[in-house]
């Protein structure tokens, strides 16, 4: 499994290191795809992927490219473009939420590294720049600079997520909001200690 894991598994672990843990380590599904907001965001990629092939942000000149399925041979992940502009000098990728605004922070950067890598590995062209395109509510265009620190945390990422599979060994976490919908919450150590402190806190109150 380690030398076939992708992009989707790698954004996984720097969300948190359990969904590595409990999906690749011990096989279980994380059983989310009837989540509404996990089918309303799929939607969401395949009206863009499918309809309106031609459309390109304004002030964005080159080649739409669409649903590009690359493979690093230099480091041995894979992963899909949703959408990218293919100019003469370089690759711009487009990244779409079905999301509010948020900060981008570092899941999101390990995304942008890591498909940055597989464009200019297999394009021959560098990545300098993306887009990412909040469009829930209201649509927000966030301009992000690729840089060598990106990339670097990226690969960082990745080799942690092989760490965890080559250990077998469950990775510390911490309970957070992150967890409150999350599909291994009920199996999840933190989560479960964190549950069970809540319900014992109830019945001393009873």
């Amino acid at each position: 499994m380690s030398g076939g894991l992708s992009v989707t598994n790698v954004v996984e672990h720097a969300f948190c290191p359990r969904f590595t843990y409990f999906q690749l380590v011990l096989g279980i599904e994380q059983r989310e795809g009837k989540r509404g907001t996990v089918l309303a965001g799929r939607t969401f990629h395949s009206r863009h992927s499918t309809t309106n092939k031609s459309y390109k942000i304004k002030r964005l000149n080159g080649v739409k490219l669409t649903e590009i399925l690359l493979y690093s041979k230099e480091y041995m992940f894979s992963g899909k473009i949703d959408e990218a502009i293919e100019a003469s000098d370089e690759i711009l990728i487009i990244e779409r939420k079905y999301s509010d605004y948020v900060v981008v922070g570092p899941t999101m950067k390990t995304q942008l590294g890591l498909l940055a890598i597989l464009a200019e590995e297999n394009f021959g062209k560098k990545v300098k720049r993306a887009v990412i395109v909040f469009d829930k509510t209201k649509r927000v265009e966030i301009p992000v600079k690729i840089t060598k620190n990106i990339k670097q945390l990226a690969l960082s990422v990745l080799q942690k997520t092989r760490d965890v599979l080559s250990s077998g060994l469950i990775p510390p976490s911490k309970f957070d909001n992150r967890c409150l919908n999350c599909c291994y919450r009920k199996i999840c150590p933190p989560c479960t200690s964190k549950r069970q402190q809540s319900i014992e806190g109830s019945a001393n109150l009873t």
